[in-house]
């Protein structure tokens, strides 16, 4: 098995047709069925079913290309590091964030890292936590901010990054949203607009937090999106739990509110594969992530977060 057989099987498994991959590789087909079978023989095992419509993977097969997508992209990783020796940040690296958090943190992330380093190419991948830690376990980004809580792992290196209020967000009109802080009792009987995914960042946290304080959530609505969240309740459809800056703008607005809800933390965390070392240009986009954080914070555009090293400090 050597590293081109494992490029040529990749291909192959995202096609799903030899005729297409081969022509991707600029390879004959006999030649690529030729290393499919190679590999076959060598691991002992039918990697690939084929059918009138192209190529299947088998069980073994799958395998394979999640191990192959991991080594290749960490032999590619070496070449970056060789002349990261330079200590330029250079090439590409892949950031991972919640849907909801992306809005807030890319802009500004963007126009320190073009600025400050132009040779880095990002690119940002939207995804729910536990999507994103199997991304960085299969090494198919290199960084993200990840919504607690978090299973601990061996494979993603893990840090505290911020913390954050989670908030009842409602109508700004709406006289049943309290101008202080609500507690999780008085979330009883109040139609919810859910968002997320189950086991999951905020929604994970709320249903914790309700199963604690023995409080049956009325949820009425479930959705991925804070977008639609947000529209659905300023359509009066309900109340969300969620996060301040997401809502930044309608709050500023006037159309809606976002309360405090007692005891109700989010905690952010910044990740990174621990099985590989993380090049220059991961390391100075952890940087810059820290630093967008901290500058969004202070301005007042990420409302009632605080930064981990700030909280712990004045406690």
């Amino acid at each position: 098995m050597d590293l081109r057989q494992l490029r040529y099987f990749k291909v192959l498994a995202e096609h799903q047709h030899f005729g297409r991959a081969s022509a991707l590789l600029h390879i004959a087909q006999p030649a690529l069925t030729r290393q499919v079978q190679l590999l076959e023989s060598e691991l002992g095992v039918r990697l690939v079913e084929r059918h009138s419509r192209g190529a299947s993977l088998t069980r073994e097969g799958d395998l394979l290309v999640d191990r192959a997508t991991f080594l290749l992209r960490y032999t590619d990783q070496i070449k970056v590091d060789i002349m990261d020796l330079a200590g330029t940040a250079r090439g590409p690296v892949a950031l991972g964030l919640p849907p909801a958090l992306a809005g807030v943190v890319v802009p500004p992330l963007a126009r320190t890292l073009r600025a400050r380093y132009p040779e880095v190419r990002l690119r940002v991948i939207e995804r729910f936590s536990p999507a994103l830690c199997e991304a960085l376990e299969q090494g198919t980004i290199d960084v993200a901010v990840l919504s607690g809580p978090i299973a601990a792992t061996p494979f993603i290196h893990v840090e505290r990054l911020m913390t954050e209020p989670m908030c009842a967000i409602g109508p700004a009109q709406d006289d049943q949203l309290p101008p202080g802080p609500v507690s999780v009792h008085q979330l009883t009987g109040v139609p919810l607009i859910l968002t997320g995914v189950q086991n999951s960042g905020v929604r994970l946290a709320l249903e914790r937090a309700a199963a604690r304080a023995n409080v049956e959530l009325k949820g009425i609505i479930e959705v991925e999106s804070a977008t639609v969240a947000t529209q659905l309740v300023e359509a009066g459809i309900g109340w969300t739990i969620h996060f301040a800056s997401a809502v930044a703008r309608e709050v500023n607005a006037g159309k809606l509110r976002a309360v405090p809800v007692e005891g109700l933390i989010l905690e952010r965390y910044i990740a990174y594969p621990a099985m590989r070392p993380p090049s220059v240009a991961t390391v100075s986009l952890i940087t810059l992530v820290c630093e967008t954080a901290e500058s969004l914070i202070e301005s007042g555009q990420w409302p009632m977060a605080k930064m981990a090293c700030t909280e712990s400090s004045t406690n």
